[in-house]
């Protein structure tokens, strides 16, 4: 009789110690997922930038090539 109880309190507390980990894990995937998310939102401003940054550098040329036109 004195086996059953320890097996069924060992098994008790085994479930609460799983229940508590598996809250936890479900708490630290929530935030992994925003991180994710807040990086690729970065990822795809960094590209953002590099595009118009490309076209501002375009812009320049333009310019510099019709103030050379228009000094000759």
């Amino acid at each position: 009789m004195g086996l059953l109880i320890q097996l069924v309190v060992y098994g008790v507390s085994i479930g609460a110690i799983y229940g508590t980990i598996k809250t936890r894990l479900n708490y630290i995937e929530a935030k992994l997922d925003k991180h994710n998310n807040v990086v690729e939102r970065v990822y795809k401003l960094e590209k953002d930038q590099a595009v118009l940054d490309e076209k501002q550098e375009v812009a320049n040329h333009r310019i510099k090539d019709l103030e050379g036109l228009s000094a000759q």
